[in-house]
C-alpha cells in the first residue's frame, strides 16, 4: 500500500497567516520543505525499519537501550527525502503523574505528550530535519487534543531545541540512561490553543527560512571567491 503525507503537515496549506510572520514567503525554501513528507508508521515491515533506524543511529553515540522501543501506547512516524527514510520520531501519552507533569509549568491535571526517538540520517544532521520534526510534534500534539508536548534532552543537545522555540524547564537534572553523568533536562511546546500552534508553524518558516538563506548566501560567497581567483588567473595568465 502506497504511503500517505500527513496532510496537515506536508502538503496542506503552507500559507496561512502565521507561516509568514517572522520571514517572507520564498518559493525556493517551500520547494525544499516539499521534498519532505512526513508518514505514519503503521505496517509491520515499517515498524522493523523503523526499530532498525533507531538501533542504528544510536547504537554509535552510546546512547541506544531496548527501553527506548516504541510500545502499544506510541505514534511513530517516519519523515522521507525523495523517498528514501532519512529521520523518525514517536509521540507517547504520558500518564496523569508523570515526572513530566511535575516539572513543566501549568502542566498538572493536563494532558502531555511526549517526544522520543528523535533519530536523523547522519547525511542529514544539520539541516532542516529538526526543525520539520519539532513543528510536526506541535502540530500533531494539538490536532491530538494535547496541552503540552514535551521531551527530556541531553544538556550537550538541549540548544538545538531551544533555538528552534521550546522552552526549556531548570530542574534537577534527570539521568533516564541511569549514569549520573549523562544530564537530561525537560523542554516543551505549549499546544493547548490554536494561538501556541501558530507560534510553532511561524517560528519553524522562520527557522527553515534562515538555514536555507544562509545555506545559499555561503554557497554565493564561496562561488564570488572562485570567480574572483579565476579572473586573477585570466589576468596574470
Amino acid at each position: 500500500m502506497p504511503l500517505e503525507a500527513i496532510a496537515v503537515l506536508d502538503d496542506g496549506d503552507p500559507t496561512t497567516t502565521a507561516t509568514y510572520a517572522a520571514a517572507p514567503r520564498d518559493e525556493e525554501v517551500l520547494r525544499e520543505l516539499q521534498q519532505y513528507q512526513t508518514h505514519e508508521v503503521a505496517e509491520a515491515q515499517e515498524i522493523d525499519e523503523y526499530r532498525d533506524f533507531l538501533k542504528n543511529a544510536l547504537r554509535p553515540l552510546g546512547l541506544y537501550s531496548d527501553e527506548f522501543l516504541p510500545d502499544t501506547a506510541s505514534t511513530c512516524y517516519k519523515i522521507t527525502f525523495d523517498r528514501e527514510l532519512v529521520a523518525i520520531f514517536r509521540l507517547t501519552p504520558v500518564a496523569p503523574d508523570s515526572a513530566l507533569h511535575r516539572i513543566i509549568p501549568g502542566a498538572a491535571g493536563k494532558s502531555v505528550l511526549q517526544v522520543n526517538n528523535i533519530a536523523v540520517d547522519k547525511a542529514f544532521r544539520g539541516d532542516l530535519l529538526l526543525g520539520i520534526i519539532l513543528r510536526n510534534c506541535a502540530v500533531l500534539s494539538h490536532s491530538m487534543g494535547f496541552d503540552f508536548v514535551a521531551g527530556v534532552i541531553r544538556q550537550e543537545i538541549l540548544s538545538w531545541f531551544t533555538d528552534f522555540g521550546t522552552i526549556p524547564v531548570r530542574h534537577e537534572p534527570l539521568h533516564l540512561l541511569g549514569d549520573d553523568a549523562v544530564n537530561d533536562f525537560v523542554t516543551y511546546f505549549r499546544t493547548d490553543s490554536r494561538e501556541c500552534v501558530d507560534y510553532a508553524i511561524t517560528r519553524g518558516y522562520h527557522y527553515f527560512h534562515r538555514k536555507v538563506t544562509m545555506r545559499n548566501i555561503k554557497a554565493d560567497v564561496k562561488r564570488a571567491r572562485r570567480r574572483a581567483v579565476d579572473g586573477e588567473l585570466a589576468l596574470h595568465g
